[in-house]
């Protein structure tokens, strides 16, 4: 029998480790939150207060009007039924303009082994950018 991998226990500084091998950039942002920026979407990479959860949340950067938001709420349903990540919502701040929120969860209570981390890690970046292609070639298809 084969000895189990090592489990680890996620920071902030095992994600840039991550990123750094993945050849992705990253940046901070005024809080010190770890993220990636494109003229897109922001995604950080946020731990849960009790150290047991780590979440990607991806903050898109097209705004919506209150006009758009049936249309943009079945694109999203359509997401979220077809796909496992990042579930996504419609955020309505009290100015009216919506925007999309992606979020990607996993538990890390009991530690995760590196190789499942970095994988986690890769796929929800990609399937954030993904999900961005999809609802602006989505919502295209719709006005044409």
């Amino acid at each position: 029998m084969s000895p189990s991998p090592a489990v680890v226990q996620p920071d902030q500084e095992l994600i840039i480790e991550i990123l750094n091998e993945l050849d992705i950039e990253f940046t901070f942002d005024s809080d010190g939150d770890l993220a990636i920026s494109t003229d897109a979407l922001t995604v950080f990479f946020l731990f849960g207060a009790e150290g047991d959860l780590f979440t990607i949340r991806t903050f898109y950067d097209r705004h919506y009007s209150i006009d758009e938001k049936p249309l943009l709420l079945t694109a999203l349903n359509e997401w979220n039924t077809d796909t496992m990540w990042p579930k996504v919502y419609a955020f309505t701040p009290d100015n009216g303009i919506i925007r999309v929120i992606g979020d990607a969860q996993l538990y890390i209570g009991a530690g995760v082994t590196r190789e499942h981390l970095t994988t986690i890690v890769a796929h929800w970046v990609r399937f954030a950018i993904k999900f961005h292609r999809w609802l602006s070639d989505r919502l295209s298809f719709e006005v044409d």
